[in-house]
């Protein structure tokens, strides 16, 4: 089953708590603290797999818990940490938060993960609380809480070109004929109740299209099902208007009917209307379109837009039509503009309080993982480390002297690198 949109509810696990020990040995009868921490929360994480095609899956149950850290132990052992719980969905698919409406990740990638709730952090054990002036302490660290937050997960199919138009202009027709796409296609209006998406191969060249329901009159008000189905066309580089020049659905003239479609668009966003297009005029196989089409044509191509007549069932045109699009492809932007990325809001760092952030990416918190803090020269190593993997532009916008909190570390933002803070510990 289809299914392109999902709200469900994450909760991250809690940290362990940590323990309060000393140690008691046949030799050591009044040894010092020896509490261990708690174990970190399981994250919850979401990966995307170009193997996936539906959303159906992760929609079907609507609560995902990580497990807790396991509290720690005497003899300084520290608890196990929470096992992590993976949501694996399509790549396009994005994450927004409900609460605030703001766009958590944007999954464009093979492969690509984040985490959408983070475990808590274990509590520290009463060894870590040892000073020269308190050498048996008693206290110890609860586990921090795990985030906790409802998602709604939105599928936006990844494709070069989208086709549009009323229902039976000819869209899955077209699909069907220029790719090995095989759409369900009947005389009848909303046969497309889901997208389909097609490789079309032509002169050696590969582009992947794609098809969505028909719009009507008045969709952007709700009417019908193309409108819920518009997101899979907001990433295409090229938009395929299909106006039916035979009249089988409208009594409105081909031109009324691209004036309305073109309203619809606008009414739903303005980046979308604001998209390149081509209009395929089809049916060039019956009279009355081709009769249609001459009038049609010179119409449209007297306001600079570009039209394409074709018949499905006779091929005509449909060489021509293929020959512009990979012409067109060839210069046009990459699906994933810096446009469409900044409209994400998509950043691992985010807001805790007053010049305090969290950074946070799953490459990052291996990486912190990996390095010695108790070495000398730990610091100028996770820098470098930074800079390699160009992570310092995310602290352009903040100002110097922030708090910068990754995994369980504070750091000072300079403005320039990331210097240690009084309370970094790990």
């Amino acid at each position: 089953m289809f299914v392109d949109q999902a709200i469900i509810r994450v909760r991250a696990g809690r940290g362990g708590d940590g323990a309060i020990s000393f140690l008691r040995e046949k030799y050591v009868p009044r040894g010092g603290p020896a509490g261990g921490n708690g174990g970190k929360g399981g994250n919850v994480i979401a990966i995307a797999l170009s193997q996936k095609k539906t959303l159906y899956d992760v929609a079907i149950q609507k609560v995902y818990e990580a497990s807790n850290g396991e509290p720690g132990k005497g003899k300084n052992q520290f608890g196990k940490d929470g096992a992590d719980v993976v949501l694996v969905v399509p790549v396009g698919t994005q994450i927004i938060d409900q609460k605030d409406n703001q766009i958590i990740a944007d999954l464009t990638e093979d492969k690509q993960e984040v985490i959408i709730a983070r475990g808590g952090r274990g509590g520290r054990g009463n060894s870590s609380f040892a000073t020269s002036t308190n050498q048996a302490p008693r206290i110890a660290e609860k586990g921090e809480l795990g985030e906790a937050r409802e998602i709604r997960l939105e599928l936006k199919l990844i494709a070069d070109v989208g086709i549009s138009g009323f229902p039976n202009a000819g869209k899955s027709t077209l699909l069907s004929v220029v790719s090995a796409a095989k759409p369900r296609i009947a005389d009848y209006p909303f046969t497309t109740l889901h997208p389909n998406l097609g490789v079309v191969n032509h002169h050696d060249q590969q582009f992947i299209m794609v098809d969505v329901p028909g719009i009507i009159e008045g969709a952007s008000r709700g009417a019908g099902l193309g409108l819920e189905f518009l997101r899979h066309i907001e990433r295409t580089r090229l938009i395929l208007h299909c106006v039916d020049l035979s009249q089988f659905y409208s009594e409105n003239n081909p031109y009324d009917d691209f004036l309305t479609l073109r309203r619809e668009f606008e009414a739903y966003s303005s980046s979308l209307a604001a998209k390149p297009f081509f209009v395929v005029a089809t049916k060039l196989d019956l009279i009355k379109a081709a009769q249609n089409f001459n009038e049609f044509k010179s119409t449209l191509e007297q306001q600079g837009i570009p039209v394409f007549g074709v018949s499905s069932l006779t091929k005509e045109g449909m060489n021509q039509l293929l020959d512009a699009i990979i012409e067109f492809l060839k210069n046009a932007p990459e699906i994933f503009t810096k446009e469409i990325l900044s409209q994400s809001k998509n950043t691992p760092l985010s807001p805790i309080r007053s010049r305090h952030y969290r950074f946070s990416t799953p490459f990052l918190d291996r990486l912190i993982a990996e390095i010695d803090w108790n070495s000398d020269n730990a610091l100028s190593i996770f820098n470098q480390k930074l800079v390699h993997f160009d992570f310092l532009k995310y602290f352009s916008a903040i100002q110097p002297g922030s708090i910068v909190e990754i995994e369980n570390l504070n750091f000072i933002w300079t403005g320039k690198r990331l210097e240690a803070h009084k309370t970094t510990s790990k």
